[in-house]
């Protein structure tokens, strides 16, 4: 199955970091990282929340930036609060699961990010996730706090480990999405598609929410257009 990981940017509340691997490891997903914490992890009221899962947080890592992070994740979905570009899709939690199985083993490694307590993630950080999610609310105010969301986002993932325990029989994941994704960078290269035209970021974000079938086909595709056009073999 793929590998869920949970990374929390700039966590300031030792309980939530706490809460937040009693969460996961409560959902059956046991990977937390932190980047730049303003607070310590193994800090006395971090291990009290944690309740009996003290092993997530000893076995989190930590990072000076985002990018180191996230830098193995095939798939990196970004969590907030609100929208921050109209032009953007935002996912519900509860479509996740399902986007993130469609995509069979061609993904390896998902890592969901969380903003930190005051204002979340900032933009700079949201442009370095491949889609966009939200938790549907009633009132926007209050709104849930950093170990809360973790929690709603934990339990609709679960869907993920529990699929995939059922099954006694499955191939190894191959990593195919980021390889596709690179492709695609390319062909929009060639064509003078930049990464400022908002037509880029459309067609990146859809690419990512391709099933396994069509990440196959257009992986093919792919092969075609870069033998002829570049000499590429792979």
């Amino acid at each position: 199955m793929p590998e869920l990981t949970f990374v929390l940017v700039n966590a300031a509340r030792e309980e939530n970091i706490g809460a937040s691997a009693r969460a996961l490891k409560t959902m059956g997903i046991t990977n937390l990282k932190l980047v730049t914490p303003l607070t310590n992890h193994l800090g006395e009221k971090a291990r009290a929340t944690a309740h009996a899962s003290h092993d997530i947080l000893e076995n989190a890592e930590v990072y000076s930036t985002l990018q180191e992070a996230i830098q193995h994740a095939d798939l990196v979905i970004g969590s907030t609060a609100k929208k921050r570009n109209v032009s953007d899709t935002y996912h519900p939690v509860e479509e996740l699961s399902q986007i993130i199985l469609d995509k069979g083993n061609t993904i390896s490694q998902v890592a969901m990010v969380f903003g930190g307590e005051e204002s979340g993630l900032s933009n700079k950080q949201l442009s370095q996730c491949h889609l966009f999610s939200t938790i549907p609310m009633v009132n926007n105010y209050p709104s849930l706090n950093l170990a809360q969301s973790v929690m709603v986002y934990a339990t609709y993932l679960s869907k993920i480990t529990l699929s995939w325990k059922k099954k006694t029989n499955h191939s190894p994941g191959v990593s195919e999405l980021p390889v596709v994704r690179e492709k695609a960078m390319q062909i929009l290269q060639d064509v003078e598609l930049h990464p400022d035209n908002l037509i880029y970021s459309r067609i990146m974000e859809r690419l990512m929410l391709f099933n396994k079938d069509d990440i196959n086909l257009f992986h093919s595709f792919c092969k075609y257009y870069l033998k002829k056009y570049h000499g590429r073999l792979k």
